[in-house]
C-alpha cells in the first residue's frame, strides 16, 4: 500500500476483529477487511491493484486519530 500512499509508514502491529484487522503503523492506522488479509497471506496477486489503492486511501495518520479521540493515541500499541 505504500506504493499508493508512502506516508503509511512501517508495520507496527495488528489487532484482529470479527470482520477486519486494524493494522497499526509507525505513522497511523488502517482497517483491512479480513478477506483481503486472507488473500495477502495465501496469494497476494489475487488482490486487485484498485482495491489496494482504495485501502491506502483510508489510512489515518496518528495526528488525525488523536484529534478525533481528543487525546494522544500515537504511542498506543
Amino acid at each position: 500500500m505504500t506504493i499508493f500512499k508512502p506516508e503509511i509508514g512501517e508495520f507496527s502491529s495488528a489487532l484482529p476483529f470479527d470482520d477486519h484487522i486494524l493494522l497499526k503503523t509507525n505513522k497511523g492506522m488502517i482497517n483491512i477487511p479480513l478477506e483481503i488479509m486472507k488473500m495477502q497471506f495465501s496469494d497476494p496477486r489475487l488482490i486487485p491493484e484498485r482495491e489496494m489503492g482504495k485501502l491506502a486511501a483510508t489510512f489515518r495518520p496518528h495526528g488525525e486519530i488523536d484529534s478525533m479521540t481528543g487525546g494522544a493515541v500515537s504511542n498506543a500499541s
